[in-house]
């Protein structure tokens, strides 16, 4: 009795229609969790190996380089270092140079030889020294001879670059700015200094201060030989330096970095 029904209700139309609906219920459910599986493990092996990035394609064109660079990028604030490229990159020479260097030509000289050349050389300096004396009597003995003048003039020089004025000034002891004559006094001990003399040979012209000589004798014929050819305005000069007191001239060579001690008695006075 009951396989008969269980056959009858078999047979019914919406038995087949429920079992379908199962069926495609249980596979949406089995198809939902494959997929979840899926995903959850392409996620763990992601992790697990890392992203890779995608390599960028090389090319061999070298980037534009702006020959005039402040350090910075426009727009930002961080220093740019500049890379130098290789002799395979550009196919060039195997070093580059920097924009920022000069560029020599050939046959010209550096910028370093130019500043070399322009620079003049300081001249070659040395000194004079020595001490003037006299003798006041043979109880007293030697006296300084204070005040006395030492004239310095270059056996080089030109008597047409001063002027008369000028040579004036020189005769009673001082030697005018810049005119490549040389002078000094003996101070109170009879003592006297010139530095700063470029090297050369020059004629030293002292005259005493304190002595007299003979003037009705005429001045002699050596300092007339080695100074006129100096002197413009020779009888001017001769009377105002040399006529009436004792002189001594000489000729004297200066040396680099040397003192040269040239000193001397002019004895006793005439009168």
């Amino acid at each position: 009795m009951a396989e008969a029904k269980t056959a009858k209700a078999a047979k019914k139309p919406g038995f087949f229609k429920e079992l379908l609906t199962f069926l495609l219920v249980i596979a949406i459910i089995l198809g939902i969790a494959s997929g979840a599986i899926f995903y959850l493990s392409g996620k763990n092996l992601e992790d697990l190996l890392g992203s890779r990035p995608v390599a960028k394609k090389e090319t061999n064109q070298p980037a534009p380089v702006n020959p005039v660079s402040t350090g910075q990028e426009a727009g930002a604030n961080q220093q740019s270092t500049p890379v130098p490229v290789s002799s395979e990159e550009n196919g060039a020479t195997d070093a580059a140079m920097p924009t920022a260097y000069p560029v020599e030509t050939a046959g010209q000289p550096s910028n370093v030889e130019e500043q070399v050349a322009r620079t003049a050389l300081p001249t070659q300096k040395g000194a004079l020294k020595g001490t003037i004396t006299w003798q006041y009597n043979d109880f007293v003995g030697t006296k300084p001879d204070v005040n006395a003048k030492i004239l310095l003039i270059r056996t080089d020089f030109d008597k047409n670059t001063i002027t008369d004025v000028e040579e004036g000034v020189f005769a009673i002891g001082l030697a005018p700015k810049n005119s490549g004559l040389f002078a000094g006094k003996a101070n109170g001990y009879g003592n006297y200094e010139i530095g700063n003399l470029p090297v050369g040979e020059y004629h030293i012209t002292i005259v005493s201060a304190q002595t007299n000589r003979n003037i009705m004798l005429p001045v002699d014929e050596y300092p007339i030989t080695k100074l006129k050819p100096y002197i413009q305005k020779w009888d001017a000069f001769l009377s105002m330096s040399l006529l009436d007191k004792k002189y001594h001239v000489a000729t004297i060579t200066i040396e680099e970095g040397q003192t040269l001690d040239f000193s001397h008695d002019f004895g006793n006075t005439y009168f």
